[in-house]
């Protein structure tokens, strides 16, 4: 039993890993705020996670500190450009509503094409700067090449995020009964769980004996 509750057994490893979610999870809310920095928050989230799921995450607070400074200019870019193709995306969707039920059903079709894009490269844009060195232009290029050319990767990833809104969607009552505890833990929890499926896809890309260092693509 003693081994079992002590540090190094499963339950004090749980507790571990359960205090550096919650830790992530505030930082990464505290940093969003202003909304213009939520790009390198996430960068630096998805950096601590990575690290976690290869075990050498450090020094929780510095770390995701230092990820934060060091992914600030990058991922900053990277959101507002995100933002400004999202914002794109959801005028063509307004645009489309409009028209005639004849032409909708074909221009349908495009609204779904460029939303699935800017799905693809929202899920993996802030992981690839997080594990990568790499201009702004070819991080996201490599992000959306990556989410296709790992759709399985990718169409997981989106249903561990979207699990929240899927709970709103399926039980308001459940959603609201646990939105602290999604507010509090589901960002790190949320990265952690995404990062075990970026993990395996990234070593593709990795060259062998370089897994636990930052290197460009």
């Amino acid at each position: 039993m003693r081994g079992i509750f002590s540090l190094d057994g499963p339950v004090g490893r749980a507790l571990e890993r359960f205090a550096a979610l919650l830790g992530v999870s505030i930082l990464w809310l505290v940093c969003s705020f202003p909304l213009a920095t939520i790009g390198a928050s996430t960068a630096a989230l998805y950096t601590m996670t990575l690290r976690m799921v290869r075990n050498e995450e450090g020094k929780i607070v510095s770390g995701f500190f230092r990820a934060f400074r060091e992914n600030f200019k990058k991922s900053t870019l990277i959101h507002l450009i995100l933002c400004a193709f999202g914002a794109l995306v959801g005028f063509y969707w307004i645009i489309v509503g409009g028209m005639p039920e004849t032409m909708r059903v074909f221009f349908h079709g495009a609204s779904l094409m460029f939303t699935f894009i800017w799905l693809m490269e929202a899920l993996f844009v802030y992981p690839v700067q997080a594990r990568f060195e790499n201009t702004v232009w070819n991080t996201m290029k490599n992000a959306w090449l990556m989410a296709a050319g790992n759709l399985h990767i990718f169409l997981l990833a989106l249903i561990i995020t979207a699990a929240p809104f899927m709970t709103l969607l399926l039980n308001t009552g459940l959603f609201l009964s646990t939105l602290p505890v999604w507010i509090l833990l589901g960002p790190g929890l949320t990265a952690w769980l995404n990062s075990y499926l970026f993990q395996h896809c990234f070593r593709k890309y990795v060259p062998s004996g370089k897994e636990e260092e930052e290197t460009e693509i």
